[in-house]
């Protein structure tokens, strides 16, 4: 069987959107959306981003929810979606249809519309690419560079997840932690709704804590002062070293933002309210870049901040 087989066997039954013209034309048709559209995309690359005793399945779903995780952050609502996937020779029918199941999994949980995109054999690894549009829910999006002085700094979730189950994966060991690596648990998709409505800056913890603090610091010019020691982290941590090794790990897919702090109270029973965990870690104060604490004392700055491609 070849790929076209392939595609009209598995995802074209993916592609309900009239737009999508059941993957038979040349483009895709993105639904109106009434407010500001955003893209995102994503590559996600066997042997980098997954391992290849990964379940396809959840692969896949992977490739969409660290998508999705970007247009949560900005305070939006996922659309349509493009796909690419260069498979090795090795790839099978089997494992064609594997990784359409989790896609379908995943574009059916989050409303989503496969409207088009190409498959290619490669003699290189497996290579998944996600483009994904989505609807803001305000007139204007949510940028890293709106952050002032003054405003308080929130993160959804738990932190260190990614880390810890990319670890307990590489020792063959199976854990909520290790759930988490392959299929990340996003913040709930009310969390466009608190983005949208409170924050002043926002980003995705993707590469990790420390590193994309100082993307918001660096792009609004402020300073991000992070007290790790009010940082939900995913285990129990003891010293400023455990605290740094989870803040820089990666992964996690939750959402980092700033907010006005006379909107505090607000904010916090509005995400009570919406069934969003978030916490207070940290202010937002004149200067440059991330500055740390732990229990009161100020910590350095590690070398490598987070993840680097």
């Amino acid at each position: 069987m070849n790929e076209f087989e392939w595609i009209d066997r598995y995802l074209r039954p993916l592609a309900k959107s009239p737009g999508a013209d059941r993957l038979k034309n040349d483009v895709g048709v993105l639904r109106s959306a009434g407010s500001p559209l955003i893209a995102t995309l994503d590559t996600l690359v066997e042997g980098v981003h997954f391992l290849n005793t990964d379940p396809l399945s959840s692969v896949a779903q992977k490739l969409l929810r660290v998508n999705i995780s970007d247009v949560l952050c900005k305070g939006g609502v996922p659309r349509d979606a493009l796909l690419s996937i260069a498979m090795p020779t090795s790839f099978t029918e089997s494992d064609f249809a594997s990784l359409c199941e989790g896609l379908r999994t995943d574009l059916d949980d989050w409303n989503i519309a496969l409207i088009g995109g190409d498959t290619v054999r490669t003699p290189g690894p497996l290579t998944l690419s996600l483009t994904l549009t989505g609807a803001c829910l305000t007139e204007s999006v949510v940028q890293r560079s709106g952050a002032i002085v003054g405003d308080t700094v929130y993160v959804t979730g738990v932190i260190g997840r990614g880390g810890l189950g990319l670890s307990d994966a590489l020792r063959g060991e199976e854990s909520d932690h290790t759930d988490h690596y392959r299929i990340p648990e996003l913040p709930p998709a009310a969390i466009a709704d608190l983005i949208a409505a409170f924050a002043t800056a926002s980003i995705d913890v993707s590469d990790g804590l420390i590193s994309d603090s100082g993307h918001i610091a660096g792009e609004s010019g402020v300073s991000i002062q992070l007290d790790l020691s009010k940082v939900p982290f995913a285990e129990q941590v003891h010293d400023a070293e455990g605290a740094l090794t989870l803040a820089t790990a990666g992964d996690d897919y939750q959402t980092l933002f700033t907010a006005a702090a006379e909107d505090e109270h607000r904010l916090l029973a509005t995400a009570a309210t919406l069934g969003i965990r978030i916490s207070f870690i940290g202010t937002v104060g004149q200067g440059d870049g991330v500055k740390l604490s732990f229990n009161g004392e100020d910590v350095s700055l590690p070398a490598l901040t987070g993840y680097r491609h």
